[in-house]
């Protein structure tokens, strides 16, 4: 039985491998062979990225946008897959090829508002284009950039008074800062004119400064204006500016003359006593009209001839001459502001004396000076006349001729000063040793270093 059944096995194997091979091959082949399709377009589509500067943008549409748009698109093919896009703005003459997905685009705006539409075709691997683009309409308003002055760049008129003036030499730079509602890399232009705006001076629209110099001397104004990619500017603003009473209402520049440079430091000396007395000395040793005078102000006392905000003007200030005597007595002077304009006057050769009130001490940035540290010479604040203040240039006999006395009552604090590595003393005090009248100090302490 058990043969049997494997006999019957074997039978109706070897009848079906005899059917299959009987079969005519070019039936089998045509029942296998799979029946063509077209090939089918993909579908494309836009996604948007909502500007935060654009007005009322949802899901069902746009009323109005900025000229800064962000597109996304995408594409799907049921039958293979996407290689690239067309896409078209419809100012374009043609369409333009890409593999991206996104990218941004300034749309031409030339007015204050317009429309704009957008085309995007995907395109298959067997090059078949979307027959219908995913399309948007953009309506768009154009936003105005807005400029203003970097803070503080420019000085202040005293409060109540803006009828002053802000006195310069032929240097000076100007700050601002252009913002854009529509995004700041729209501004793609700031101009600027001196004195007269029928005549801008253009500049990059990232640039944030301009340093004038050979200004002629004379009374001048500044202005300066944004633009962005649509052609529209920014309101002019200007320094001075007539109907701002923060700022001083005029600005006049002064013509450089002779080699020295007497520097009023002294904000509290409000009748110039202390100036005219540093003239005085000039006037002798140099003659007249063979130096000029730059009175800087405080945040308290003549704000208007603040020391410049930036330090180019500074060290311009300072190369204009080859000599400075720098003067400061009471309340704050401004030598530490300038410590790196003089640091770079005197590496270049210029040569400046300074004088110091008692207020300033020597910190970091007197990288000019080979002061260790100072103390007060005097705590009680009085030196008395007669006390005598001795040269010490040569270390010879030849310094008595320079040595001085004090001819008057001297009613402030008074800075010692201790000398840091290399410096060479050319003034001390008298010692207390050899002083006839009362002396408020132990040693002969130095108050005049090189």
């Amino acid at each position: 039985m058990r043969k049997q059944t494997i006999l019957y096995q074997i039978i109706f194997f070897m009848t079906i491998l005899f059917i299959i091979n009987s079969c005519d091959d070019n039936i089998l082949y045509s029942e296998r062979k799979s029946k063509p399709v077209d090939n089918k377009p993909p579908d494309t589509y836009l996604f948007l990225v909502v500007n935060p500067n654009a007005n009322d943008q949802d899901s069902l549409g746009i009323d109005t946008t900025a000229s800064k748009q962000i597109v996304h698109w995408w594409g799907e093919d049921p039958d293979g897959e996407v290689i690239g896009y067309y896409i078209q703005w419809d100012y374009q003459a043609e369409p333009q090829w890409v593999t991206t997905e996104y990218d941004t685009f300034y749309v031409p705006i030339r007015s204050a508002y317009d429309e704009f539409t957008f085309q995007v075709w995907a395109v298959d691997d067997d090059s078949t284009m979307d027959p219908s683009p995913a399309k948007q309409i953009f309506p768009v308003f154009n936003s105005k950039p807005r400029i203003s002055f970097k803070n503080r760049s420019n000085p202040t008129a005293p409060p109540g008074n803006p009828n002053v003036t802000s006195y310069t030499f032929p240097t000076r730079t100007f700050m601002w800062s252009a913002v854009d509602p529509d995004g700041n890399e729209t501004i793609t232009h700031i101009y600027y004119a001196l004195d007269d705006t029928s005549n801008w001076t253009q500049l990059s629209g990232n640039q944030n400064s301009i340093t004038l110099t050979d200004i002629p001397p004379g009374e001048h104004r500044f202005y300066v204006k944004a633009a962005d990619i649509a052609g529209a500017e920014s309101e002019i603003i200007s320094f001075p500016d007539p109907q701002d009473d923060m700022v001083p209402n005029n600005w006049v520049v002064k013509e450089p003359k002779g080699d020295v440079l007497l520097v009023n430091d002294f904000a509290q000396d409000q009748q110039n006593k202390t100036q005219l007395y540093y003239e005085n000395l000039l006037k002798n040793i140099i003659g007249p009209d063979q130096y000029s005078v730059w009175e800087i102000g405080s945040y308290q006392f003549k704000q208007e001839n603040s020391l410049p905000y930036a330090t180019i003007d500074i060290k311009a200030n300072l190369d204009y001459f080859d000599k400075v005597v720098w003067f400061s007595h009471l309340g704050r002077p401004n030598i530490s502001e300038a410590g790196l304009s003089i640091t770079q006057y005197m590496a270049e050769g210029g040569h400046i004396f300074i004088t110091n009130g008692n207020e300033e001490q020597p910190d970091t940035t007197w990288t000019f000076t080979r002061i260790d540290s100072v103390y007060r010479l005097n705590p009680g604040g009085r030196l008395l006349t007669g006390i005598e203040i001795l040269a010490s240039f040569t270390g010879t006999d030849q310094d008595s001729t320079l040595d001085m006395e004090i001819g008057q009552l001297i009613g402030n604090r008074v800075s010692a000063l201790i000398p840091g590595a290399q410096a060479k003393p050319v003034y001390r005090m008298q010692p207390d040793t050899t002083a006839i009248v009362p002396i408020p100090y132990n040693g002969s302490p130095y108050v005049g270093l090189q």
